[in-house]
């Protein structure tokens, strides 16, 4: 599970309503006007064969939970409850291969639900071998392991309807409580367990979840794990949730991996005005320039709600939230790059490498350097707020922020070592109050690690201790757009969230050198927009 769950386009192949109604779905403008080509930077992945695009599903999933997770069931009674969403996850995976994907992905918690205790949890784990060690198809071969009922009936389901399947389930391993000092004391892991299976159901790869969120039913591994796995020639790294926020796996599976294709279970429960699910993941996959292709649940009574397809700089191909409570499951398909920076703008490859990233200059809304700020003057920033400023929280957070006057307007504001910049032009709605906050500091709520970010938000009411709530609509529109900070981490990732909580078409805003840019507009009134930088290193 991720955020607050523990409380409570062009797209070619189409979107798919499943049970339920009033579901909604957006398209980004991953055009059908001007179908993208692959650029010089490509010309390798060309001759060598390589494809060039793949068709991808994600499930968003209502599950089918247990009533009383505290509960602790016998085998057979925890694979009836497995087994009705399984039955979903087949059906799922029959219409999308009949659209023409070739690999669909399923929510994290997806097969049994979540607050089990880890005695509760236990009936539903299974004893899943290490794919890396031996070859296994659990469809053809069911009784090669015991305990594998559902690898077997999800092996099954890539196999029958030639599938490449993402699935989420609970992993249980024996250790000696002598031998291996992380080893519980019941004598065995639990492991919040992602799995991987070929168009033919053979068993490809598992990755045990390593940044737990308030799950006391799984372990974390004792090493983090770093996994990959390919099919149709393209190479995939997987890891799970709250696994996003930090460095290792996410980061380090892109980078020491080398993977452009991320598989992404979750159970994310949406935070405003910074991290819906849709927020978050785009920016994400823009800022590390990979497509993530990303299936959520859907439980809104848990604010769980927002998967999609992102393709790097280009942003959501497909993406789908709902918080309605009569709304459901949601099928969505497109037609990804195989390496989103193949279909950038043109002057993608002549930008910076991934190896360079982390060392160019911090560049001002001009694109001139920034200076790091002194120690004497981080002190001051710290403890003196400029005049006309005001101070609010923002998921417990506290942000400097500065409210907006109608027209055009410059405004800057600093929080210890970050000072962010906004140029604007907005038509001001009578009765809505907007404000340009910073935060640089270690986040402590729901998880702790250290942030730095820049953020234009609409504000709940007129009063400047709303400005950070979360809130869904918004009615002021922004002609013109441009944020940036001196951030000292390189890792910063970039969301233009509108009305409705939908997201602003990556063709009217750019993300460059750390800065969002829009000069002629986001059509729709905006509710926030951020630059989310994470300092690893200070975690």
């Amino acid at each position: 599970m991720s955020l607050h769950a523990s409380v409570v386009l062009v797209v070619f192949l189409g979107v798919f309503d499943t049970h339920g109604s009033g579901t909604r779905a957006y398209d980004s403008q991953y055009r059908a006007d001007k179908p993208p080509s692959p650029l010089r930077c490509c010309h390798d992945q060309l001759q060598q064969g390589t494809p060039t695009s793949y068709v991808a599903a994600v499930y968003e999933h209502e599950t089918y939970l247990l009533q009383g997770t505290h509960r602790v069931l016998n085998r057979s009674s925890a694979l009836e409850l497995m087994k009705k969403n399984l039955q979903v996850f087949e059906d799922q995976a029959r219409a999308a291969s009949k659209q023409g994907a070739q690999i669909i992905v399923f929510p994290e918690d997806g097969i049994y639900g979540m607050a089990y205790t880890r005695h509760s949890i236990f009936p539903f784990l299974e004893d899943i071998p290490d794919p890396s060690v031996e070859s296994w198809n659990p469809c053809l071969h069911p009784d090669q392991h015991s305990n594998t009922e559902v690898l077997h009936i999800l092996s099954c389901i890539a196999r029958n309807n030639s599938i490449v399947v993402v699935a989420n389930i609970g992993d249980k391993q024996n250790c000696s409580t002598k031998e291996d000092p992380n080893c519980p004391n019941d004598g065995h892991y639990q492991f919040n367990t992602d799995v991987a299976f070929d168009d033919d159901g053979k068993f490809l790869a598992k990755y045990h979840k390593y940044n737990l969120f308030y799950e006391n039913q799984f372990d974390s591994p004792p090493k983090c794990e770093h996994v990959k796995f390919t099919v149709f020639s393209v190479t995939f790294g997987m890891f799970t949730c709250f696994d996003i926020l930090f460095k290792d796996p996410s980061v380090e599976v892109v980078e020491k991996l080398g993977v452009k294709n991320v598989v992404f279970p979750t159970a994310w429960g949406n935070a405003l005005p910074l991290r819906h699910a849709i927020q978050y993941h785009q920016a994400w996959a823009m800022g590390e320039n990979v497509n993530l292709l990303s299936a959520n649940q859907h439980l809104t009574f848990f604010d769980m709600t927002g998967s999609g397809i992102y393709s790097g700089q280009s942003g959501a191909l497909v993406y789908y939230h709902d918080s309605d409570w009569l709304s459901g499951g949601k099928l969505l398909i497109a037609t990804v790059p195989t390496d989103p920076a193949c279909f950038s703008d043109e002057n993608f490859c002549n930008k910076i490498t991934e190896n360079e990233k982390k060392d160019y200059p911090k560049q001002d809304r001009n694109h001139n350097a920034i200076p790091k700020l002194s120690g004497e003057d981080r002190s001051s920033r710290s403890t003196n707020l400029i005049a006309g400023t005001f101070q609010s929280k923002l998921e417990e957070d506290m942000y400097t922020f500065s409210p907006l006057e109608d027209g055009t307007g410059h405004v800057e504001v600093c929080d210890n070592a970050l000072c962010c910049q906004l140029d604007y032009t907005m038509s001001l709605k009578e009765g809505e109050l907007y404000a340009f906050g910073a935060f640089d500091g270690l986040h402590t709520f729901q998880g702790q690690y250290y942030l730095q970010v820049c953020v234009l938000l609409k504000c709940q009411s007129n009063s400047h201790s709303s400005c950070g709530t979360g809130i869904t609509s918004a009615s002021t529109s922004f002609s013109f757009l441009h944020m940036s900070g001196n951030f000292s981490t390189s890792y910063v990732y970039p969301e233009v969230t509108t009305d409705g909580v939908s997201l602003a078409p990556p063709s009217e805003w750019k993300y460059e050198a750390q800065a969002i840019s829009s000069t002629k507009g986001v059509s729709k009134p905006v509710l926030s927009a951020g630059l989310y930088g994470r300092w690893y290193d200070r975690d």
